[in-house]
């Protein structure tokens, strides 16, 4: 496809127009650049980026320092009856009569004696 003569002009002008920029970044120094990259940029409106609304973090962190953190509560530890059979550690079952849910069943089975029976035994010792 031929060109026209204005398309030519316009072609050698934006070359040689390229050329000349090219010649001018390289004669500036590294200062030059950098201010005329910063000098460019659009400015834009609004917070800066990273950065979080609320208070400034050195005046957060002299907060927290002077705030003392609260007393740590102490865990309360129950102890719940034990089973009334001798050498039984498991705590009492709720409708057991005294008893853990193994001596329980075998109390309403017959096999052992009641927890009052139990519980006498070892006041008397």
């Amino acid at each position: 496809m031929p060109k026209s003569k204005l398309e030519k002009a316009i072609a050698e002008a934006a070359q040689g127009f390229a050329l000349q920029v090219i010649e001018a970044v390289k004669g500036a120094t590294l200062q030059e650049l950098i201010a005329l990259q910063e000098g460019t940029a659009p400015k834009r409106r609004g917070r800066k980026p990273g950065r979080k609304p609320g208070p400034k973090p050195k005046a957060a962190a002299k907060k927290k320092a002077a705030a003392k953190a609260p007393a740590k509560k102490k865990r309360v530890v129950k102890n719940y009856p034990k089973c009334a059979y001798p050498g039984c550690s498991k705590n009492r079952f709720p409708r057991g009569k005294g008893f853990c849910g193994e001596h329980w069943k075998l109390f309403e089975s017959g096999k052992i004696k009641s927890a009052d029976y139990y519980n006498k035994k070892k006041k008397k010792k």
